[in-house]
């Protein structure tokens, strides 16, 4: 099929019947004519610009109408206005974009970097040859070639500039082509003093809770807090086979890598404030607080009794932290399961009468008695570090579930998520002292138990 023909009624086109080669030769051929018709959206929006077209509509701008006419947001608007007149600046940049050579991402990165050259109408000299120099930056020039070769000896710098950056973007994406940009930027106008990239003054930071309970994320860093924050999360966010796999079977890591990096930023917080070394805050070592009814969590964490707590009288109230407010009780059970506990009495009007004792639920010594029994997450498949774990109740505490190595299992925080939910059970066998875990049924019909990771080599037996 031509691809013509297709364009002239997409939503009718049966991909499904297209044979393999018909598909991979398709693809490039549309992604080509994409990148034609993005540049042609960009020169007719010139011509509306330099006719004040939009203006004697009744709009305000360019960009004002383009957002209106289409679902774009104004700032996206703004970019296809702006890089219309700066287009208009280098005939050669915008005609290699009007012939798909380049796509409109990587024209931006040309663009920008040309306004930024000194002396832009002055011939390029010798000292300007900034290929051994660049190439460092990944691709695009050959060793052996002489950059005069590919901008031609009579080139202004601004020429040369952009014909060295078309020349490279026939094989570097836009983020390996924004690199070299970089690189040539340094090698034109100097290392700048406290540049925008390097400017820790600049930094922000957004931690906003949502309507729905999620908190949200936003900012952005200097290059050195930048590349810390990448280095530590990547150490923390690689794949670990059969980790977070529910049925304890060791396969490929499920979770998409921005769940990855969300769980090592987890990570790093929890063992930041685990560490002690925080700062305090109103008095105290910060750490997350829940505030909960002692007769909720107790119903909630009741294992006979779970499906039927929603009956067994009047709920007191929500669980909640100060900074989230309401949370489930099942989250404030999986929390309380190893944590520090004070109680407080409450009279009829909510108001406190009387503060107990601060306690350590797992003491430090039998913290390092499950270490050394579990040797980390327990569950069947995943053996993350002991760092990564918390102790759970196999019966809650507040339920009269003793605290000790027959009642407590190291489980990473996913895993102690799929205990609460309680499809999988955890036992500590009379046998051997070590920690089972029976499947749900949909997983295993015998609900056979499983020995935990660090003695997966063990042969199954009635716990």
């Amino acid at each position: 099929m031509d691809l013509d023909e297709m364009l002239t009624a997409p939503q009718d086109v049966a991909a499904w019947q297209l044979a393999d080669a018909e598909l991979l030769r398709l693809i490039p051929e549309l992604s080509l004519r994409m990148r034609q018709l993005e540049a042609l959206r960009v020169r007719l929006m010139y011509q509306v610009d330099q006719r004040c077209a939009a203006e004697q509509v009744g709009a305000s701008s360019p960009g004002n109408w383009l957002a209106g006419a289409t679902t774009m947001t104004p700032g996206q608007a703004n970019k296809i206005v702006k890089l219309g007149r700066e287009l208009a600046k280098h005939p050669e940049v915008a005609a290699a974009f009007d012939a798909g050579e380049t796509d409109y991402d990587q024209i931006r990165v040309i663009v920008e970097l040309l306004n930024k050259v000194p002396d832009p109408d002055a011939p390029a000299r010798s000292d300007d040859n900034v290929a051994t120099e660049t190439d460092a930056d990944g691709g695009g020039v050959d060793d052996g070639e002489n950059v005069f070769d590919i901008v031609g000896t009579d080139a202004t710098r601004t020429e040369a500039c952009g014909r060295y950056l078309l020349y490279a973007a026939r094989t570097e994406d836009s983020t390996t082509l924004a690199r070299r940009a970089k690189a040539l930027d340094q090698i034109l106008n100097g290392d700048k003093k406290n540049p925008d990239s390097e400017n820790a003054e600049l930094n922000e930071f957004h931690a906003s809770p949502g309507l729905g309970g999620r908190v949200h994320l936003k900012g952005h860093l200097d290059a050195a807090s930048g590349e810390a924050l990448l280095t530590a999360l990547s150490a923390l966010s690689k794949p670990r086979p059969g980790a977070d796999n529910r049925d304890g079977q060791t396969s490929k890591d499920q979770r998409t890598p921005a769940q990855r990096r969300a769980d090592a930023l987890t990570h790093i917080v929890r063992s930041f404030l685990d560490s002690g070394q925080a700062p305090s805050e109103g008095g105290e070592r910060p750490h997350i607080n829940v505030f909960v009814d002692a007769d909720d969590l107790a119903a909630t964490t009741d294992q006979h009794h779970h499906h039927e707590r929603g009956h067994r009288g009047r709920r007191r109230g929500p669980a909640w932290m100060p900074w989230l407010g309401p949370i489930s009780l099942d989250l404030a059970a999986q929390i309380s399961c190893d944590a520090d506990i004070t109680p407080i009495t409450m009279n009829a009007d909510g108001n406190p009468i009387d503060v107990g004792r601060t306690t350590r639920l797992i003491p430090r010594k039998l913290r390092r008695a499950l270490n050394a029994r579990d040797c980390g997450c327990a569950f069947p498949g995943c053996g993350r570090p002991a760092a990564w774990t918390e102790g759970h109740h196999i019966q809650h505490w507040s339920n009269g579930g003793p605290t000790n190595l027959s009642n407590l299992v190291l489980l990473c925080r996913f895993h102690h998520t799929t205990i609460h939910r309680g499809d999988w059970t955890v036992t500590i066998s009379k046998t051997d002292g070590h920690p089972w875990f029976t499947p749900p049924t949909w997983i295993d019909p015998r609900r056979q138990p499983m020995p935990a990771h660090n003695r997966r080599n063990q042969l199954p037996f009635a716990a």
